[in-house]
């Protein structure tokens, strides 16, 4: 099957599937979707925001930058030890090796996606925890120091943890694709009686805010967060000086009144 460019999006096979270009059955896919669309979170009624198309595209870029080149090469080392187990079995060994290193880190890698889709750990281990795996994913994945000043666990809904938690995961995104940065510095504090500030900062190339620039949706995302909590947000950068975010939210007097000693 081509598409109008003449480029192949499917393929058929003689049992009758529909394949994309990926190896994915597109007819059992739809069906699945068809019958699970409230489980998996896609009602049909339901409108998509513009944070919810960023975080699907974001997770669909790392499926296929990360998982599907491990599945693919998990295929391959299994076809390549089946291949061996006819041909000379005592080579067999080492693609089975393979196959089972690359399992092994698409695992890993699908845990931190889905805890990224859905950080159900925020009710349970708290914003700090999850900013913690946050960073540790950043360094190990993408090679950046992620360092880190966090106060305890601070008393705020759960809404707004998650809101600071998003800011963070999109700021070290646009690290990742666009600052080309080496370093940054991450901070969670309470100021004063009633603000809690999320600060971020990069030592990358930086952009002038004034003019286009790549990640401009999701910085608009941040500031959506920060406003429906009544906070304040803010951004600095400058070409070759890296980018700076601010996220300031209120804390409700009960909040406040529960500040660590």
């Amino acid at each position: 099957m081509y598409d109008k460019g003449y480029k192949v999006i499917a393929i058929s096979d003689v049992a009758g599937g529909i394949y994309n270009k990926n190896g994915l059955d597109l007819w059992k896919l739809e069906k699945f979707v068809a019958e699970n669309k409230t489980v998996v979170g896609f009602p049909e009624s339901e409108p998509v925001s513009n944070e919810q198309l960023l975080e699907r595209t974001r997770i669909a870029r790392e499926l296929h930058d990360s998982v599907s080149q491990a599945l693919f090469g998990i295929a391959l080392g299994a076809r390549t030890a089946r291949t061996l187990l006819d041909r000379d079995p005592a080579r067999a060994a080492q693609p089975l090796e393979y196959a089972m290193s690359l399992a092994e880190a698409a695992l890993a890698e699908m845990r931190t996606l889905i805890f990224e889709l859905r950080p159900e750990s925020l009710a349970s281990e708290g914003l700090i925890v999850a900013l913690e795996k946050l960073a540790a994913a950043a360094r190990s994945r993408h090679h950046i120091e992620v360092n880190m000043t966090l106060m305890d666990e601070p008393p705020i809904s759960l809404d707004a943890k998650e809101a600071l938690y998003r800011i963070a995961q999109e700021a070290l995104q646009n690290v990742v694709r666009h600052a080309q940065a080496t370093e940054v510095t991450l901070s969670v504090a309470q100021k004063d009686a009633d603000e809690l500030v999320l600060d971020i900062r990069d030592n990358g190339i930086g952009f002038d805010p004034s003019e286009s620039f790549p990640g401009r949706l999701g910085l608009n995302s941040m500031r959506e967060r920060v406003l429906r909590l009544g906070g304040v947000f803010t951004l600095e950068s400058t070409p070759d000086q890296g980018t700076h975010i601010r996220a300031s939210i209120p804390l409700l007097p009960t909040e406040a009144a529960e500040k660590p000693s």
